[in-house]
């Protein structure tokens, strides 16, 4: 079925158009992170938490207990229960044969390649539990991960100050972008946006597209005002 065009609904409110390589349905939300379980249709799991009654209940991808805390998803298909993100990270059912079970390539080069080339689990770095190696947020603390690669503490902090600095990036970007289109200040915020952007264009080109138009729309049109300025200032004084 293809997917290009087809947008969904995330339980945190966004509404998220699935890419065109979602076959695997190996899929997280870009705005709150979380893994999303589809079907082989394309339609979002609901999520739930385990009942009093069903203690013990096994997830059939990581062969784990489910805690009563975690989120859980149950195949449309068998009635086998998951955990929520094991069903996203490989991409469906956990069950052999399955119609929600993701596809197979069986391929020769596909056959012999590891998950990772560090095996197929790894530590959460924050808890220490074990989870899969191709995990980008931890099941047991909900930590996210920048790399599918092992991290340690040092690794979290670094990505956490990265993630921070591009945060304030961002918000610095609109904000020159706001005082911009105020005329008269045109001059001023012409040179400071020019003096801030230029060394920060590779982070900037991080934020996004959307924060690198924003970025040149502000010197755009503070270049223009400059400009709109001086030949008012030129035209009074050959009056």
């Amino acid at each position: 079925m293809p997917t290009a065009d087809r947008i969904i609904a995330c339980e945190c409110g966004a509404h998220v158009r699935l890419p065109k390589n979602s076959a695997s349905r190996a899929f997280r939300c870009p705005a709150c992170k979380t893994a999303l379980a589809l079907t082989v249709d394309a339609k979002v799991l609901s999520t739930q938490q385990l009942q009093a009654g069903d203690a013990g209940v096994t997830c059939p991808i990581c062969q784990t207990a489910i805690a009563a805390t975690e989120f859980i998803v149950t195949c449309p298909q068998c009635d086998q229960v998951h955990h929520r993100e094991c069903w996203s990270e490989i991409g469906g059912c956990g069950t052999y044969g399955c119609e929600q079970a993701p596809a197979i390539d069986k391929s020769e080069a596909t056959a012999a390649a590891p998950l990772t080339a560090w095996g197929d689990t790894k530590q959460c770095p924050m808890c220490g539990e074990t989870i899969k190696s191709i995990a980008l947020r931890c099941r047991f603390c909900d930590t996210d991960f920048d790399t599918a690669d092992p991290l340690t503490i040092k690794d979290l902090h670094r990505q956490a100050t990265r993630d921070d600095t591009l945060k304030k990036l961002r918000q610095t970007t609109v904000t020159i972008f706001v005082v911009s289109i105020i005329g008269c200040v045109a001059p001023i915020i012409g040179l400071i946006g020019l003096a801030y952007f230029w060394p920060k264009r590779e982070q900037l080109a991080r934020c996004g597209p959307l924060y690198q138009v924003i970025a040149m729309a502000s010197l755009t049109l503070s270049a223009i005002y400059s400009v709109l300025i001086v030949g008012f200032v030129v035209y009074e004084m050959a009056q």
